[in-house]
């Protein structure tokens, strides 16, 4: 069989994360997975480009160590040749910069909306060029790019899920402590449960939020354990009771990476949507994964309450159920293969 070939890109990031990044930069490890795993298909021949990759991470990839422009781009087609597929990061396609040898390098141009993000044209055409989307709501908010729905799992370095069947007693919450996440729910639905909190993460972009919340968060039931990564990270997670996942009215999330790796390890889910058709909304689908809450209909004061019977319900959940349904959920190389096959369909449509 002829293996497809495909290249996978790093960008240049302000916060200079590299591809993968340890810790938070979840757009950079959600690229180096995509890469990772696709290079362990069987049918598939991966090329990673730019300076930023840690090409150890992704050994069965060949490096390209450039990043791809139209300085550089014929001296990738003669080292490698024309390859099927280019995958890279959304922001690119605002310019013709990168695009331009992009297209020279690939027939077929991919990406995944890794984050809110204003375009300032329309730069996929679903055909060409393709943006995939995680949920409804990025897929409504993005109409414009012509979006394919499509899950997409990803872990950091020594990540892998993994199950225990009895948990310990204590809720979990991940992400950057930012209003955007809004974890003070959380911290709220500790206090009225009586279970501790374990909070797994710092604030990155809006220090105010919790200088505000700073007494919640220092509170005898939170225990704040700051940025984990790794094998470390798992075992916090596996061990949790329940996880609670919010966020603010007005955050919209591309996809949360954390929902996935959480299922996967058999512990479920207590989450809330405004809008009903989020990244929570997708990630808990099913009530044998968890509960969601809708937070537009419920005076916000009382969101934590009905939060807290959210969680009440996911400790009565079987964790081994949550485990089989949520690991084969999120099966990464199901998922990337799933992604590629749409776009081999629609190559050979066009």
């Amino acid at each position: 069989m002829k293996k497809k070939k495909l290249i996978v890109c790093d960008y240049d990031n302000p916060k200079g994360y590299t591809f993968p990044s340890f810790g938070f930069g979840s757009s950079e490890k959600r690229i180096w997975h995509f890469a990772k795993t696709a290079s362990e298909l069987e049918d598939f021949k991966v090329v990673i480009a730019g300076p930023l990759w840690l090409p150890e991470y992704v050994p069965r990839a060949k490096y390209f160590p450039k990043r791809l422009n139209s300085k550089n781009c014929d001296e990738f087609l003669e080292k490698y040749g024309k390859f099927d597929y280019l995958f890279a990061g959304h922001e690119y396609f605002d310019k013709d910069e990168w695009v331009i040898p992009f297209e020279k390098c690939a027939d077929i141009l991919i990406s995944y909306q890794l984050h809110p993000y204003s375009y300032k044209k329309v730069c996929f055409d679903g055909k060409k060029k393709i943006l995939f989307c995680y949920s409804e709501q990025m897929m409504r908010d993005y109409k414009d790019q012509k979006p394919i729905k499509a899950l997409l799992f990803h872990g950091g370095v020594n990540e892998e899920s993994y199950f225990i069947k009895k948990s310990e007693n204590y809720l979990l919450w991940i992400g950057r402590i930012d209003k955007d996440k809004a974890p003070h729910y959380a911290v709220e639905v500790s206090k009225i449960l009586g279970i501790p909190l374990y909070i797994l993460g710092k604030t990155i972009y809006q220090p105010e939020y919790f200088e505000f919340y700073k007494e919640k968060f220092q509170s005898d039931n939170v225990k704040m354990l700051g940025v984990k990564f790794g094998s470390e990270k798992m075992d916090i997670i596996t061990k949790a009771s329940c996880a609670i996942y919010t966020l603010d009215k007005n955050y919209s999330e591309a996809g949360a990476g954390v929902l996935g790796e959480i299922l996967s390890c058999g512990v479920p889910i207590a989450g809330m949507t405004w809008v009903g058709n989020d990244a929570i909304c997708e990630a808990v689908d099913d009530d044998k994964l968890g509960k969601v809450i809708d937070a537009s209909k419920i005076v916000e004061d009382e969101i934590p309450l009905y939060l807290s019977e959210a969680v009440k319900y996911c400790l009565k959940l079987d964790r081994e159920k949550v485990y089989e349904f949520g690991s084969r959920k999120y099966n990464p190389h199901k998922l990337v293969k799933n992604l590629l096959d749409i776009v081999a369909q629609i190559r050979e449509c066009n």
